[in-house]
This record gives C-alpha cells, structure tokens and sequence, in this order.
C-alpha cells in the first residue's frame, strides 16, 4: 500500500499548519479520466507558505496506486506551470545541494514512509499572502477488476493533518460511478463530482454498462487504447473480460477421472482425495456420480453410478491408498474409457453431467488440448462440463506450462474450467470453480492480433475476470487489432476498435523508455524544485533447492530392481524350435522417469527379433519403483544395453557392453551354473571316453 506525505522541512515541522478556515485550505484536486482499459490521473496540491517572510524548503511525497507510472511533475513558478524535466548532470543531487546553500537552505533529511515512491523538494520565497507554491503531476494507471466494477485504488495519506480532496471522474460505458465510496449514477456526459478524505486508503469505480445484466451465452468484452509514441513506435493498451452467462444450475451427476499414477505422491493423493470429496459435498445429496482410475490403465469404481452417500463415498476412499498407486500416466486413455462409459450409459448421466479430471499434471508432452478433446470423443444428447484440477503440494515444482495449456484448452472447449491448485487451497476453491463452470466456463486461447501478428494475452480467463496489459509495436499504426480466443468449444474472433489517447498517457511503456526513473530537476531565480524516485533495495528471493539424481543411484535401482524381471522374460520364453532355445541379440532399452515414475518404455532397437520378449521387457519396467527427486520435474532417461545368449561366454577385455549390460550377464551366469549344478544331481555322470571312440552312453548310428 502506497501513502502520501507532505512536510515541512524548512520549518522543522513535519505536517502542515492546520488552515483557519476551509477557504484558506490549500488546494486539492485530483481530475480522473478513464478511456478505455486506462486512467489517466492529474493532481494538484498546493503546498502552505511559511509563517514569516523567507526561503523554506517543502516536501512532498508521492505514492503511486498499484499498477501505475508517473508520467509528468510540474511546478507553479510565478502563476505559470514548469515542467519538472530529467536531469541533464551526473549528480543532480549534488546540484540541487549547491543551489541550495547558494539561497541559504539546507535541505531537508526527512525520512520518508516506506510506500512513497516520489519525494518532491520545492524551494521558494515571497511574504505571507502570496500565491502558495503548488505541484501538479500525473500518472497513468490500469485498473483492476473485482467485484463486477473497474477498480483504482488511491492510498492513505500518512500526513499529521491529511488535506482533503475534490475529485472529478470523467469514464464512458458506466452504468455509475463511486468516489471514496460515494456511489451515484453516471450522468449522461459521463462526469461525476466528489469528496474524498485522504487519513485512510479511498478508490474510485465504476460499474460496466452490461454488469450484473449478462444472460444467454458468455462472451468478451473488449477495450483498446492506442497511442503514437513516435513515428517508429505504437503503444496498445488492452483490457479484456469474460462476460458470463446465466447459471444452468448444478450438475445431475458427476464422473471423477483421478490420477493415481506414483507421480502423484502421498501429499498429492491424499489432495486429490479432499477435493473429491469436498466436489461432491458442494453438490446437491441426489447428485450421482462415478469413477475412474488411472495410471496406463483405467478403472471404474461401480458397476454403475451411485448417488453420493456416506457409503458411496466411503468406497471411492478405499480407491485412493498409496497401496493402489501405479507407474504411468494417461489422461488421454483415460478420456477414451470415460468418454465410451457417458456414450454406453448416457441414460443414466443425463441430462447434466461434469466431468471432474484431478491429475498432478505430469502429462506426456504428445497429449496437448487437441488430443484430449479428441479421446474423449463426441457426447452430442449430453450436456457436458469439465472441471480439471492440478493438485500439487505446497513445497512441489510449478506446473510445467505445456501441461497448464493443455488442461486449459480441453476444459475451454467442453465448457468447463482449468485450476491449479496448492493442497491448501483446495478448500476454498471448489466452491469458486463450480460457480465459474456454472457461469459458462473459462476462455482460453486468448491472443491479439496486430495486422496480421499473434500476441498471447493470457492461457485462460475465468468468468467476470480481466485480462489487461500494453504492449509494444514497431512501425506505423496498425489498421487492424483483433482479439481472438476458445470459446465453449469454438474460436470467436472480435474487432478491437482502439480508442486514441494522448502519447504521454502510454509513454512509460515506450521500448526506448528508460528502464529506471531519473532525477528531475528544475531551476528558476524565483523557485527550486527536484523530484527523486525513491530507491528500494529488493530482497533477493531465497534460493530453491532442488534435489538431483546421481548416476549410481538409478543404476543400482535397474541393476537390483529391473534385472530380474529383464532375465525372467528371457528364460520363459518358448522352446518349440531351435532358434527360440538358441535365442540371441541385443535390446537397446529407454526407460524415462518423471517425477518418481516410470513415465515410458520402449525398445529402441532390438536382435531378438521376439515381440513377445519385447513387450515383456518394456512391461517389466513399469513393476519398478524408481526414486523420486525433491522439487525437480525433470525427466531422467535411462538407457539399457540387454544382451541376451543362452551361454554366457568368458568376458573379453575391451568388450564392455555397459554397466546394466554386465549386471544381466552375471545374472544370466550364475543362474546356468545353478542349473547346471542341479542336473548333475540328477543324472549319472557319463562314462569316460577313449580317444577316438565315442563315449558309451552315446549312440552310434
């Protein structure tokens, strides 16, 4: 929160001698122009004159609201206004000390309240009841929206004896008008007048025309700015809301689609579980609903969809233990088994259903929004809402953003909702997500298009929220600016008509604009002014440890875990025909990890000529549990060289076949050394042989 201080220093008073009358109260005026997504913000303040004929130096600090840039600070310099412009010098500071002590004043050393992002220092002389010296500046800022009105926030005034203000908001499209909590509709020129006490934080809003009145279908609401910076250089300010629509009321019955892959972790799935169950608490008792499972596989929880008892609910728990979690994650096999189960039983999910997807987003990378939509086919006598939660712990990595935008742009084209979500945020999100899939779903997809060139504004927005920002542009300006975005299923494209605006409005967001405030100064026989940006030291953020995999540590896995099931498929193979018995080759095996998992298996390239074996290898890897690295999503790829012969030879040196290669080799050894010992046991040794002679328990033709 940002304040506002002013000070006499030249005085040694900080605060302002409390006027005798309301006429002799300095001068207080904030004019607020909002044009399209920006507002445009000039205040006048007058600064008190010293109690007895002299020079004095006056102090004002500016804090700024959020999301604001100061554009211009000027001075009063004999009933004429000066532009405070940028320092030329080195040390504009030092400059403005030498002035000073040449006019026989020592600059102040107030310290300042931690929001003050401005201090203005003015020095001036005249004798009491000449013109008070005054500041005006301006600033743009972007409002936010919350509440279903478009919001400025100005902050408290820390002064001893805060000076009130007289505002003046001029905006188009509003339905009414509120300063400092004073709300009164908006007249026909778009102008409302009011009073502000600046002792405590205060804003000013305004409703949209269509707020609180949207019915039917969703839709956008569009505002652009444009301003021509310079001859080379547009600016665009944009601003962009979901427009919901009327609720359809709560769903008739719901299929959860829970991820119980190892990915998820013992945090996550007990996250998954809560939200499950606080989804189907928020709903009506006579809800139905259903499950299913999935890792590679899928599996459904009833025979058929049940209403939502203590029982019901008690079974799906019984589901979600870490003794059920399994390695691999595919939502979009998942998809294609809910997807047959709502067209097989549609009858009993009609005629509203949502479709609750809970995953910790540890996708595949081929399975963007595209493909899911795809799996999960066609439902057209179903009205159908997706609900798609990623559920992570507190101390997790951030969702990848391919798994985000995915999410986001399979739940946008079934008319539902995308959230991430932290464990600890699952309880008050439900209750939100089902309103916003109530209200029409999110958008997602949202892009600009400037003559012809794609901008992503935002991956989704959620009903009643707003999108806003500037952006910069080369050239000319442009002819056309078009917004385009995924809307319940399809691509809706809307004209921008930009709304012009003067270049100063958009002129701290110009690429060339310099990326730190610089010192203004201004100097005049009669008057000295100086403005500093108020620098703060940003703490750095705490570093985040990330845990990492040491080589050995997954070779002793493979090695101890993987082998077996690796010599396994190779010892139970047929022994029909000698090829099969005498079986050998090489398998060049990959095995990727993610996130604790096995994520994939595959062969890729192979001698064996055996797709039974083949297969048997690939599944063998998901009956491994592999470890998993603390806040690092990053997949590992593991490679095994697999040499399989019915014999092992004696090893050569130079021959090294790899680390996993020796490892099946001396398992392989040590298990024909086994048999062997075992079938001398059991046969009679054979009779020795005389040179040139076969052995006698050999036969002879």
């Amino acid at each position: 929160m940002r304040t506002l201080l002013l000070a006499l220093a030249g005085l040694g008073v900080a605060g302002v001698v409390p006027p005798a009358s309301a006429a002799d109260a300095p001068r207080h005026d904030i004019k607020f122009d909002a044009r399209g997504p920006l507002a445009f913000v000039e205040i006048t303040r007058e600064l008190p004159a010293p109690d007895k004929p002299g020079l004095g130096e006056a102090l004002l600090d500016i804090a700024l609201p959020e999301q604001s840039f100061l554009v211009g600070v000027e001075v009063r310099d004999r009933g004429r206004w000066r532009e405070i412009a940028a320092a030329s010098g080195a040390s504009p500071g030092d400059a403005y000390r030498d002035a000073s002590a040449a006019r026989g004043v020592t600059p102040a050393a107030e310290a300042f309240d931690d929001s003050t992002d401005y201090r203005v220092r003015v020095q001036g002389g005249g004798a009491r009841g000449a013109a008070l010296a005054a500041v005006r500046y301006r600033f743009t800022a972007t409002p936010v929206f919350a509440g279903g009105r478009f919001r400025v926030r100005f902050p408290a005034a820390p002064e001893r004896l805060p000076v009130p203000a007289d505002v003046t908001v001029t905006t188009q499209g509003a339905t009414d008008i509120d300063i400092a909590g004073t709300r009164t509709p908006a007249p026909a020129a778009g102008r409302a007048s009011g009073h502000a006490s600046t002792r405590s934080g205060w804003e000013v809003s305004w409703a949209p025309r269509d707020a609180g009145a949207a019915a039917g279908a969703p839709t956008l609401d569009t505002r652009v700015a444009m301003a021509t910076l310079s001859p080379t250089e547009t600016a665009l300010a944009y601003s962009v809301r979901s427009r919901p629509a009327r609720g359809a009321g709560p769903p008739t019955s719901v299929l959860l689609v829970i991820d119980r892959s190892r990915s998820v972790g013992l945090p996550g799935l007990s996250a998954e579980h809560d939200l499950a169950r606080r989804v189907l608490d928020a709903l009506p008792p006579s809800t139905r609903f259903d499950a299913l499972f999935f890792d590679r596989g899928s599996k459904r929880l009833f025979p058929m969809s049940r209403p939502a008892t203590r029982e019901a609910i008690g079974a799906l728990e019984d589901e979600m233990v870490p003794a059920r979690m399994q390695n691999g994650t595919d939502l979009a096999a998942a998809l294609r088994d809910a997807g047959a189960l709502l067209r097989r039983e549609q009858s009993t999910f009609a005629p509203r259903t949502l479709l609750v997807v809970l995953t910790d987003g540890a996708l595949p990378a081929n399975q963007d929004g595209v493909a899911l939509d795809r799996a999960l086919g066609a439902l057209p006598d179903l009205e159908l809402s997706v609900a798609a939660f990623i559920v992570r712990p507190p101390d997790d990595d951030p969702v990848g953003r391919e798994a985000r935008q995915a999410l986001s742009d399979f739940a946008a084209s079934r008319h539902g909702i995308a959230r991430v979500l932290r464990a600890a945020q699952v309880a008050e999100a439900v209750t939100g997500a089902l309103a916003d899939i109530d209200r029409g779903g999110d958008v997602a997809g949202l892009r600009a298009r400037v003559d012809g060139r794609q901008y992503t504004l935002a991956p989704s927005l959620a009903p009643d929220t707003v999108v806003s920002g500037v952006m910069s542009s080369a050239g000319k300006p442009p002819r056309t600016v078009e917004l385009e975005a995924t809307l319940r299923g399809k691509r809706i494209v809307l004209p921008g008509r930009p709304v012009r605006v003067p270049a100063e409005w958009l002129r701290a967001w110009s690429a060339t604009a310099p990326r730190s405030e610089k010192v203004r100064m201004f100097a005049s026989p009669s008057l000295l002014a100086l403005v500093e940006p108020i620098v703060r030291t940003v703490p750095e953020p705490e570093p985040v440890v990330k845990g990492s995999m040491d080589r050995l540590v997954m070779r002793n896995v493979l090695s101890l875990a993987y082998m077996p099931r690796a010599r396994a498929c190779y010892l139970a193979r047929t022994g029909a025909t000698a090829a099969s018995r005498d079986l050998t080759g090489k398998v060049r095996l990959a095995i990727d990890v993610v996130r604790g998992e096995v994520e994939r298996a595959s062969v890729e390239s192979s001698t064996l000529n055996r797709a039974d074996v083949e297969l048997c290898l690939r599944e063998g890897a998901f009956d491994i549990e592999v470890p998993r690295v603390v806040r690092n999503d990053a997949p590992v790829t593991a490679i095994l060289n697999l040499v399989f012969r019915p014999q092992t030879p004696e090893k050569k040196r130079g021959n090294d076949l790899g680390a996993v290669g020796d490892q099946i080799d001396l398992i392989i050894e040590a298990a024909q050394k086994r048999d062997e010992q075992a079938a001398a046991q059991e046969e009679p040794p054979p009779a020795t042989a005389r040179p040139g002679k076969p052995p006698s328990n050999v036969p002879t033709r």
